[in-house]
């Protein structure tokens, strides 16, 4: 596949209480599971795919990349200091504009809340969000995601799809979009779908 394909990791996240998730091959992942994109090296094919971490470690191997960070959103995070998850790994965050982080989050929470690898926008915002993470992020950025928040098939916002995550994960941390809403208000955008 790598041979015919630029494969790309998206996110690395945690498989949460009352999920299923199926992986490229169809197996059913457990515990953590990556997020790919590829695209051929001779035509526009394009997509994506899931894979559990026994598989994507062999992708990134191949590809030559490293190991992503696991998005885990029972972990508690302390700004500054480290993540620390349940599996006894600690991770040091980089510094991060608060409005960044907000939205970065957001992105890998509608992931995990879809059960979708993100298209091309989507992607594209996560990218630069990591390569600009000192940045404030651009208002059409903060308004891409909140339209694509609000093409729920059910309406909920951001924060009503991690209130239902909490009925099956009681330890689900709290995420705050305050800048995010701050931001489509000081722009004229009236309808957060945030929370």
């Amino acid at each position: 596949m790598v041979q015919e394909y630029f494969i790309t990791p998206i996110a690395h996240v945690r498989l949460l209480n009352g999920q299923e998730r199926r992986s490229c091959t169809k197996d059913l992942l457990t515990d953590s599971y990556y997020c790919f994109s590829y695209r051929a090296k001779k035509d526009d094919i394009t997509g994506t795919f899931l894979c559990g971490t026994y598989a994507a470690n062999h992708f990134l191997e191949l590809i030559h990349h490293p190991k992503l960070t696991l998005f885990d959103p029972l972990a508690s995070e302390t700004v500054g200091m480290g993540t620390s998850s349940t599996n006894g790994n600690t991770v040091f965050n980089e510094t991060w504009h608060p409005a960044a982080k907000q939205l970065f989050n957001a992105i890998i929470l509608l992931i995990i809340c879809w059960g979708i690898v993100p298209g091309n926008v989507l992607q594209e915002i996560k990218r630069d969000l990591e390569i600009n993470k000192s940045r404030e992020p651009l208002p059409r950025q903060i308004k891409a995601i909140n339209t694509i928040i609000s093409r729920d098939k059910r309406g909920r916002t951001l924060q009503h799809m991690l209130d239902e995550l909490r009925n099956h994960n009681k330890e689900l941390r709290s995420f705050c979009f305050d800048l995010l809403n701050e931001a489509l208000f000081k722009n004229k955008i009236e309808n957060s779908f945030f929370g």
